[in-house]
């Protein structure tokens, strides 16, 4: 997991406290849902990133070593940048 983010975790904290209308004496309850929230983020993150990198592995394991003659670049003619030729 990475470093804890104790000023992302600050501001949620003091986010909450303004959304519950500045109540007294719930500073560690607010603490605790902002680092919670904070972790679940972090978590969310790291499944994505692990899922982006296992997919990009398959695609390479999955994409052919050589490319067949007939789809080589040399093969195919690209078309002329200037259109359709009039006959």
């Amino acid at each position: 997991m990475a470093e804890i983010d104790t000023d992302w975790i600050a501001r949620r904290a003091y986010a909450l406290w303004e959304e519950e209308g500045r109540p007294d004496g719930r500073h560690d309850i607010h603490w605790q849902e902002a680092r919670q929230a904070w972790e679940t983020s972090q978590a969310g993150a790291s499944a994505t990133s692990e899922n982006a990198e296992r997919r990009i592995s398959e695609a390479r394991n999955a994409a052919p070593t050589q490319i067949p003659a007939s789809e080589s670049a040399a093969a195919v003619k690209p078309p002329s940048p200037r259109g359709r030729r009039k006959e």
